[in-house]
């Protein structure tokens, strides 16, 4: 093929038609070898002819020949760079790192290939773990995490690349290259997330691609509770990323999708506040993609990783007694795309392009689940009806917007629904007593929040690299929201003697302390509220902290008794955020020098 190329090339430079021909007839022979199971030094060989063709052809006209494929050409790559072979990974990586380079030299954005390879990267990921499943490589979790190793490595490979020692990467290129890897390590752990959520202990396949592939007759997905060795898993922060990544204008189902699965999160743990934030996030797309759903691209499936016919070695996939590649497909094909719009319509398939009546259904549903949450947490009427009114002032304002005037009728109809149905759940909250209900119980009703600080001897778990990065940062500072449940369990557990505070962070305290013990085996671990100097000890020092407003803040503060003193700690977003917790930026001491 190298040969054919140098060859020809000169004879078809000048006619830029059959030039495009030849590469579109080059990138598919080159596609269709790599999308097979040879050997490593065949793909190894296939990489670098690729790599010659694209420096032989130039980005342009690979972009134009390979079209729609850039998203199969992302899948191949991405499935080299989990390869176990290390010169195979390093050429996929180098190959990748040439393609970003010349497009960013090209067109001065790499947002295209960067969409084309995010979207798809789930079901790729997905895909891999499969194929080790149906080859008896994996037994456990841990297997499964294992597998994905050398994906994580050459994404740290990748955004590695220096301008100083490699001229394709230009010196602007290096933050939206950062971007790119960091939220493709996000998505990996958000697949790895997903898993926890619905798999089995014996991770079946078919029961995984049951639980992703199913709707829920009930407002929430029953969700299996996450390994309570995962508390300190920055899991909530890798989805947020992962769904930050995406725009409602042109990838809002990637966007639902990762903010589906941080309600998921949410819902396991009970922390219905972070629910109905979760939730209002996808509210906000969905509204704001209202003008854009023309231009919203998703991705398609990739026939050769299904199509026995021009791929006949995909019989040979697995063990001979196990599900082969028609398991591997399905389970990929669940991590493919989110599972909101399968629940709205029967008959939906990928290719379906989204209807303002598909988005108000899909408002409905989610506007009855913030409905639900808020209810669950009891007590937030006020902030509840804030961020209702707030909906309900966006879809008034996209009925009335004259360019809206284009819609047909059943699409007004429709969000006329969308906003009555706003109006409803409004006024059931605006007509709610506070004092009804759970919520007569103060204590286990209000909004509480405790700053978290882990100090002392560090355990093995912060001197390792996880497989999900670990949230706490040492002996720095960060704000967490005590869930309802916490709550609960503090008020149902409260000695005689002990002051409500203390309850709350010993009851909070609690899952860390035995999560560390259970990995380390110490009994050097303490929940404390003071801060002690004994190195040869690991402490959890958890403290009540308040809100400076009495809805949505971004500082809270202590007061300390002994001195007078107040310690004020700033984080980045309002609490109730989407978060449950979130690391203090700015941590200020001020002194109060006299009263009156």
């Amino acid at each position: 093929v190298i040969l054919l190329i140098d060859e020809c090339f000169d004879v078809v430079s000048e006619d830029e038609y059959e030039l495009e021909k030849l590469g579109k007839s080059v990138f598919d022979l080159f596609l269709h070898l790599l999308s097979a199971p040879l050997s490593s030094v065949t793909l190894l060989r296939t990489l670098g002819g690729s790599a010659h063709a694209l420096d032989k052809f130039g980005v342009l006209i690979f972009l134009n020949a390979v079209g729609n494929q850039l998203q199969h050409w992302g899948r191949i790559v991405l499935t080299m760079m989990n390869s176990m072979e290390l010169s195979v990974r390093s050429m996929a990586v180098d190959f990748l790192v040439s393609l970003i380079g010349y497009i960013y030299q090209e067109r001065g954005s790499i947002e295209s290939i960067s969409l084309c390879i995010l979207s798809v990267l789930p079901e790729v990921v997905a895909r891999e773990i499969a194929l080790c499943s149906v080859s008896g490589l994996i037994k456990s979790m841990e297997d499964v995490e294992s597998s994905l190793w050398p994906l994580r490595r050459a994404f740290a490979d990748v955004e590695d690349t220096s301008p100083l020692d490699d001229d394709r990467v230009d010196q602007q290129l290096i933050p939206s290259l950062t971007t790119l890897c960091r939220t493709g390590q996000a998505i990996i752990d958000g697949v790895l997330v997903e898993i926890r959520l619905k798999g089995s202990a014996e991770l079946d396949l078919d029961k995984l691609t049951t639980a992703q592939h199913c709707g829920h007759s009930t407002v929430f997905r029953q969700l299996r509770p996450l390994p309570p060795e995962t508390v300190f898993d920055a899991d909530e922060e890798s989805i947020l990323e992962a769904a930050t990544y995406f725009s409602y204008d042109t990838s809002l189902m990637q966007k639902l999708r990762w903010l589906c699965t941080l309600t998921d999160v949410h819902v396991s743990k009970k922390q219905w506040a972070e629910v109905a934030e979760s939730s209002i996030l996808c509210a906000h797309s969905l509204i704001k993609s209202l003008d854009h759903l023309p231009n919203l691209w998703r991705p398609s499936r990739f026939d050769l990783w299904s199509d026995y016919r021009r791929s006949p070695w995909l019989s040979s996939v697995g063990l001979p007694d196990g599900p082969g590649n028609i398991g591997v497909t399905e389970f990929a094909d669940a991590f493919f795309e989110p599972n909101i719009l399968n629940q709205q319509r029967k008959g939906i398939t990928v290719q379906h392009r989204l209807s303002v009546e598909d988005v108000c259904s899909m408002l409905i549903r989610v506007v009855n689940q913030i409905e639900a949450a808020y209810a669950e947490e009891d007590g937030p009427e006020d902030l509840a009806c804030s961020q209702l009114e707030e909906l309900l002032s966006m879809i008034t304002a996209s009925i009335n917007d004259e360019s809206k005037k284009k819609y047909h009728a059943e699409a007004r109809t429709a969000l006329r629904r969308v906003r009555a149905y706003i109006c409803s759940k409004l006024a059931i909250f605006s007509e709610r007593d506070v004092g009804k209900g759970f919520a007569m119980n103060r204590d286990a009703a209000a909004q509480m929040y405790v700053r978290v600080v882990l100090h002392g001897n560090k355990p093995q778990r912060f001197k390792e690299s996880t497989t999900i990065p670990t949230f706490f940062e040492w002996e720095m500072p960060s704000i967490c929201r005590v869930p309802k449940s916490t709550l609960m369990a503090a008020r149902n557990t409260k000695h005689r003697n002990e002051s409500w505070e203390d309850c709350i962070c010993r009851t909070f305290a609690k899952p860390l302390v035995e999560a560390l013990k259970s990995e380390d085996a110490s009994p050097s671990i303490v929940a404390t509220d003071q801060t002690t100097t004994d190195e040869t000890k690991t402490y959890i020092s958890v403290m009540v902290v308040h809100k400076k407003n009495a809805m949505r803040s971004r500082k809270f503060f202590v007061r300390h008794d002994h001195d007078g003193s107040i310690t004020e700690y700033t984080v980045a977003h309002k609490f109730p955020h989407a978060l449950s917790r979130q690391r203090s930026l700015i941590t200020s001491e001020i002194k109060v020098t006299g009263q009156k």
